[in-house]
């Protein structure tokens, strides 16, 4: 010490003589100079309690010194302790993670372990780890040390050190003379164990170790290599005893006892022997197992005896020491000694002696565990003993607390769980009293025998029929046989569970035998046209004499006699399907008189069987008139299965009119329904999934609206559950079966089984008019309102015997529209009641078209800017018009600014399949039906399809307005389709009655500015970027969120923010986007599809990139299903399979179990299906190729499998994107950009917590974390989104509200304005106060004029409570807190506020 004072005190009157800037500087360079001193640097300036190495220095003095410190034992090299200092009413303030590495002890006795101290700590909580990923626990709990003093921490317990305790030494390497000469006992151990252990105490008056003792460590001692499973140990003392273990149950000991060692030096134990090196003696032993005090005595061995009697009576009264031991050993054994005389008797070599099955002394005795016994010599009036499985490794049963059983005297002692309890003689039950006789029972009661009683047992003939506890005196004997005579004794078991002598009998006779008692339990299980089952169960009553057959009659006459058994089950094949019968069972001792050959098998068989003690005549004994029940029954059933299904009427007044069973319509989206159902509870329930629905055959619910119909013609009630055969499941509301109680014809629908209605009559008087080409009119009269009908709602109308449309109200008329021209029509019309049950058709009328008219506008026009083949291209989307008017739509005039620029053919294969797409059924039939319902373009699958050109002659930043016009086709192209084979159909003659130049009206005008989309940015990219974050929680309330974003361009573009998020764009169950519905539809509350796409372009004309917002983990139904749940999906279409099964927001999703985070206000989509794969990857591709988005971030990423979101991104061509992840710890979010394999970024809430603590309390110690950022920031720059509030953290009391007051909040943007990630700036904030919104201009100008990036260079210069500084790509300097700082000469100062500044190069 004091040559390094010496050397400390030149050194600082050099450093004197420098300047502040070069003291820094060469200080630093020396820290990168000397890696673990460095390390020791920055955690001692980044720790939040002082701590230090106590180095050599005694334990005593440690013990009593202030502060704490810490002993750890322990393979980890080094360990780190992860810790916080304990203050009443102060959070823990812990170390930052993996925590302080610990240094090597050198603390006199404890060489081996790893030590840390901690002077002005008065309690502490901490945790030991690796450094990586293994952590060492209290359980489950930490480590508490709670007052001052010195803890060894060791096999994972936690103690204050005591001076007399024993310090093991953990490793040992070296000659053993040099060993020798430290003192103490030296003991090398070979064993093949994975981690030896050693349980030991030093003297007879010390305590042992806590099992299973201290670890050994390999030996690197000479001679004895850790090679040849060598193991050591050092012991401070000079004698020791002890039981080396695996540290479970296999122990090795001595023969007979534990090993002893009475003297200092080096001892080797291996096998069988223990030797000093150098010398060879035998070893010392003692007797008992471990932990026992056991010494050698002068006398005799004990002896076993013989057991002569296993009657546990006859034992109690023996005068010897005899053992009961309960065991799941297979054979244990008794180590033991003598102790009737004054000195104790050596002990039985180990194992000792042999136990004996205890045979039926068990069954004198309660307990479940296999009962062993053994018998001492008669010579032992007392002994010592602890028990073992016989070896060969030894599982030792001790008494409770660690020590050897005591037997004190002779007598029974039983030993079970850890107790040994001398057997008392049970006391005397008395006598019991008959109290009622009948022919099938015998009633008995008797006195209480004493008050150390645990129970009675009853014995009939001499065999246990009942075990009762204490307080039963009386018992009923049943199921007896009449005219018998029957012995019944008691006895009584003491609270030890001895059972006592029985008493003196008592004997009963039964009175003479009776009729049987009526089957019971009889019901049909089963009638259908093959037969009908019955099923019943034996008599309660037996009358006094054995059942041995059932006579079974079906409408008075027998049909069958059957056998007896427990349970009878018959089934009567031999009906007629639909006829009804009535069955009733009767009960026999015999079979009847009549079926003298069955009479005589029972009696015989009887006689074979029967016990010794029964009474072989007393079948024979009983009077003929006595030998038959009384029926059970009688029973109706019709031999026809209730759940039969049956055939649905095509009318639904016949269907109604029939009136009979069980009928029920159901409207479902699977492609197999069934109905899981049950008609009688005692029949059960039909197999899994049930009973298949069938396609509905009546006109009121017609197939092609997925209409199925169950039909169970004879079913007279139902309770029912629909299914789809796998996991979708249609349950009523409260998750409830669906029920019918009286048959009849009913309709389920939205989750409501009601019965159906009356339909109403055919509408009359129907006529069509064919205005032109493509359009028909309607006009009928309404039906006549019958009895029982309900009113009509509406009407449905059909063209050619299909649905094409319903009208709104009930007013009769209907225009039907892009028809085709010249061709004939067959219109009908039914009437709709409020249920929505259609009645029957009306009568069908005729029409043909005229000659084809003008069609009408195309319908909505696109135009986007795009690139293809790296040329900027304006891309026009539309739709045909809504109207052909009665021609095919051949070709598109293409209007650009006012002028024709182009002509759009329709391709001659979408024409010629007008005339493919529909043929006659059956061209003779009066009424003319066709395959598809195809005769009007509407329903044509190319007339749904929308149509694209592409502009390619276009000019850089000028604007273009353009329209579309529809031209039918002309003779020319109507020539070429004719000689191409198209054959007119349907009557249509349009191919020879077209008209040229037929040109509709334009669209409406679509405008866009040749604007080419910005290149995507890419993780990492080295270039300034800006994150804006564009709304706030109340932005959806303006008239037009996109329209005032409209207007911030400019600005936010001259101070360098060049990339904004956006809100959600498609529409939304919520205000604020985050609960989508439709995705493609791009309405929503921030403003309208059209806006977007301009504020979009307008971001790309200023060179800013747009963010989506991915909200793709939940997503709201449009419509509720055939069950009334909200599981149908509209754009694109999905349904309950799409739906995570354990979605605890809308239950009866059938898709996988959920990857994350269940979603509780939303179904949970499940990413798992491929199909939902794809539909999110076309989605995001859409977003971003066609409305021009280049940059991701995904909502809620806890919710679903972080290998989905990757998949995502790199399908989207791996733009920048960052998760949306809320976790503080920033390994746990480190984790999850590994999971992405690096593609997604993070916001890092780490630092945003970080960042508000130090800068609300003025101490940034935490940002420095080892030189880096606190953070993702620190650890991985690029994949770093830094913020300081957004939409939720701003106006959440779970993180305390916002950030800060104004100018808090301006010292955090300073920070991450300024350092590596990608910083995002809050709407709300930018908006809060003028001169925050100035000051946030001028940080963000610093960042972009200094090309601050994700991954730009951080010297973090100081951070101390009062003062953080830094510089970043030595051109930018920043300083927040009080206390003053400066860069130097070269800087200028940029940007300053309160209480920060920042500086840059000029």
């Amino acid at each position: 010490m004091g040559q390094a004072s010496s050397c400390l005190a030149g050194l600082g009157t050099s450093l004197e003589q420098l300047s502040d800037d070069d003291l820094i500087r060469e200080a630093f360079a020396f820290l990168r100079s000397r890696p673990s001193l460095s390390e020791r640097f920055k955690a001692r300036f980044s720790s939040p309690l002082d701590f230090e190495d106590p180095s050599d220095t005694d334990p005593e003095v440690l013990a009593t010194a202030g502060g704490i410190t810490i002993l750890a034992a322990t393979h980890w090299s080094p360990p780190r302790i992860h810790c916080s200092e304990v203050k009443p009413g102060q959070p823990l303030s812990w170390t930052a993670l993996p925590g302080l590495a610990m240094n090597s002890s050198k603390v006199q006795g404890f060489s081996g372990f790893w030590v840390m101290r901690f002077p002005c700590t008065d309690k502490l909580e901490f945790l030991l780890n690796d450094g990586t990923s293994n952590w060492m626990k209290n359980g489950n709990a930490n480590f508490v040390a709670e007052t001052r003093g010195l803890w060894v921490l060791r096999s994972g317990k936690l103690k204050k050190y005591a001076g007399d305790e024993a310090k093991p030494q953990v490793a040992l390497s070296g000659d053993i003379a040099d060993l020798e000469a430290k003192g103490g006992i030296i003991l090398v151990y070979q064993s093949r164990w994975a981690q030896p252990r050693l349980h030991y105490r030093f003297s007879e008056d010390r305590p042992w170790t806590d099992p299973p003792g201290e670890a050994f460590a390999p030996s690197e001692v000479t001679g004895f290599p850790r090679s040849d499973a060598w193991w050591a140990m050092h012991l401070d003392s000079q004698a020791v005893e002890f039981v080396p273990n695996d540290g479970g149950s296999q122990w090795h000991k001595a023969s007979g006892g534990n090993w002893r060692i009475r003297g200092p030096g080096a001892w080797k134990l291996t096998g069988d022997r223990l030797e000093r090196i150098g010398e060879v003696s035998e070893a010392e032993i003692t007797t008992p197992a471990p932990a026992v005090e056991t010494s050698h005595a002068p006398g005799a061995v004990i002896e076993p005896e013989a057991i002569e009697s296993f009657r546990l009576a006859d034992l109690l009264e023996s005068k010897n020491v005899i053992l009961l031991y309960r065991s799941a050993w297979t054979l244990p054994h008794l180590h033991c000694r003598d102790l009737t005389q004054d000195v104790p008797g050596p002990w039985t070599p180990t194992p000792g002696l042999p136990f004996s099955p205890a045979g039926d002394i068990a069954k004198e005795l309660d307990g479940t565990t296999a009962l062993f016994v053994v018998k001492l010599s008669g010579d032992v009036s007392a002994c010592e003993f602890v028990l073992n499985d016989g070896g060969p490794h030894y599982r030792w049963d001790k008494a409770s607390g660690g020590g050897n059983f005591r037997a004190p005297g002779h007598g029974v002692w039983l030993v079970s769980g850890g107790r040994v309890e001398k057997l008392q003689a049970p006391p005397e039950a008395s006598v019991p009293e008959v109290v009622k006789v009948t022919r099938t029972s015998v009633s008995l009661s008797w006195r209480s025998a004493s008050t150390s009683v645990k129970g009675y047992r009853v014995f009939r003939n001499g065999q246990q029929v009942a075990a009762l506890p204490g307080g039963v005196l009386q018992y009923v004997d049943t199921g007896l046989y009449a005219a018998h005579q029957y012995s019944f004794t008691v006895a009584a078991v003491s609270t030890q569970g001895v059972l006592g002598q029985p008493s003196e009998a008592a004997v009963a006779t039964t009175e003479p035998a009776g009729k049987p008692g009526i089957p019971s339990g009889l019901r049909v299980t089963l009638s259908s046209g093959k037969g009908v089952t019955l099923e019943w169960a034996q008599p309660e009553d037996h009358g006094g004499a054995p059942v041995t057959a059932y006579v079974v009659e079906r409408d008075g006459e027998v049909v069958a006699t059957l056998l007896h058994a427990e349970k009878i089950t018959w089934t009567d094949t031999g009906v007629t399907r639909g006829d009804s019968y009535s069955y009733s069972v009767f009960a026999c001792h015999l079979p009847p008189a009549e079926q003298k050959e069955l009479r005589q098998k029972v009696l015989k068989d009887r006689e074979a069987a029967a016990p010794p003690e029964e009474d072989r005549d007393i079948l024979l004994n009983i009077p003929e008139e006595l030998n038959m029940s009384e029926a059970a029954g009688p029973i109706e059933t019709t031999a026809v299965d209730e759940l039969e299904v049956g055939v649905c009427m095509e009318s639904l007044r016949e269907q109604l009119a029939e009136g009979q069973g069980i009928t029920v319509f159901y409207q479902s989206c699977w492609g197999r329904t069934y109905a899981h159902c049950c008609s009688q509870q005692e029949k059960g329930w039909t197999p899994m999934p049930g009973v298949e629905l069938e396609s509905s055959p009546c006109h009121s619910f017609p197939d092609s609206e997925n209409w199925l119909v169950l039909c169970l013609p004879y079913a007279r009630s139902l309770e029912f559950v629909m299914n789809d055969g796998e996991r979708g499941w249609d349950k009523a509301p409260g998750g409830k079966n669906y029920k019918v109680m009286t048959p009849g014809t009913f309709l389920l629908t939205n989750g409501h089984l009601d019965p159906v209605a009356l339909p109403p009559q055919e509408p009359t008087g129907l006529s069509a008019e064919a205005i032109d080409g493509s359009r028909v009119r309607l006009i009928w009269e309404p039906p006549v309102l019958g009895d029982g009908e309900a009113p009509v709602k509406s009407y449905r109308v059909y063209r050619n015997g299909r649905v094409i449309g319903t009208t709104e109200t009930t007013k009769c008329q209907y225009q039907d529209i892009n028809l085709f021209a010249f061709t004939d029509y067959e219109y009908s019309v039914s009437a709709l009641n409020r249920q929505d049950v259609a009645g029957p058709l009306s009568d069908a009328v005729n029409v043909k078209t005229k000659l084809p008219g003008l069609p009408s506008a195309p319908r909505n026009l696109r135009a986007n800017t795009r690139k293809e083949d790296g040329k900027l291209v304006v891309q026009l989307e539309w739709e045909p018009p809504a109207d052909c008017g009665g021609a095919p739509v051949a070709s598109y005039e293409i209007i650009r600014d006012g002028t024709v620029i182009d002509i759009y053919d329709v391709p001659n294969a979408r024409i010629r399949s007008e005339a493919e797409a529909a043929k006659p059924m059956d061209p003779e039939a009066a009424a003319r039906r066709w395959i598809r319902s195809t005769c009007s373009y509407s329903s044509l699958s190319w007339f749904k399809d929308g149509m694209n050109w592409i502009d390619s002659s276009i000019e850089l930043g000028e604007c273009y307005s353009y329209q579309v016009r529809a031209v039918q086709l002309g003779p020319e192209r109507a020539s070429q389709l004719k000689k191409g084979g198209v054959v007119q159909r349907c009557g249509s003659q349009f191919l020879d009655n077209v008209l040229a130049d037929v040109v509709g009206p334009a669209s409406e005008p679509a405008q866009v500015r040749a604007v080419a989309f910005l290149d995507p940015p890419k993780m990492g990219d080295r270039r300034s970027l800006i994150l804006f974050q564009s709304f706030d929680w109340g932005s959806h309330k303006a008239e037009s969120w996109y329209t005032v974003l409209l207007g911030l361009l400019p600005e936010l573009r001259s101070a360098g923010i060049n990339m904004v998020w956006l809100p959600p764009p498609s529409d939304s169950v919520d205000d604020h986007g985050y609960l989508p519905r439709k995705w493609y539809v791009l309405d929503n509350n921030y403003g309208s599809a059209e806006e977007l796409q301009h504020l979009i372009q307008s971001m790309h004309e200023q060179e800013i990139i747009p963010m989506l917002d991915v909200v793709v983990n939940h997503r709201c139904a449009s419509l509720q299903d055939s069950g009334g749940r909200w599981l149908k999906f509209e754009e694109p279409d999905w349904e309950g399979w799409a739906v995570c099964h354990d979605s605890p927001a809308v239950p009866g999703g059938s898709g996988a179990h959920t990857t994350g985070e269940p979603a509780a206000y939303a179904p949970s989509v499940d990413h798992s299906n491929p199909r939902i794969q794809a539909d999110v990857k076309e989605y995001i591709k859409y977003l971003m190729d066609e409305i021009g988005f280049r940059a991701l971030r995904f909502d809620f990423v806890k919710g679903y499998a972080a290998r989905f979101q990757t998949e995502y991104v790199r399908a989207a061509g791996s733009p920048y994107a960052v998760a949306e992840n809320w976790n503080g710890d920033a390994n746990g979010l480190h984790d999850y950009v590994r999971q992405c394999q690096g593609v997604m970024a993070v916001y890092d809430f780490p630092l945003y917590y970080t960042l508000k603590r130090c800068i609300h309390s003025n101490n940034f110690e935490e940002l420095n974390c080892g030189g880096r950022l606190a953070g993702i920031a620190g650890r991985d720059p690029a994949r770093s989104c830094t913020f300081i509030d957004n939409h939720d953290t701003y106006q959440l009391a779970i993180v305390g509200g916002c950030f800060g007051n104004n100018d808090q909040a301006l010292r955090g943007y300073a920070l991450i304005l300024t350092h590596p990630g990608v910083p995002c700036v809050f709407y709300w904030d930018y908006v809060r106060a003028p001169y925050v919104r100035e000051k946030l201009l001028e940080l963000c100008a610093v960042r972009r004029d200094a090309n601050i990036h994700s991954t730009s260079q951080l010297n973090i210069l100081c951070a101390s409570h009062g003062l953080y500084a830094a510089i970043i790509d030595n051109k930018v300097a920043i300083k927040i807190g009080t206390n003053d700082w400066s860069p130097g000469g070269g800087w200028k100062v940029s940007c300053f506020g309160a209480e920060f500044c920042v500086w840059s190069r000029p």
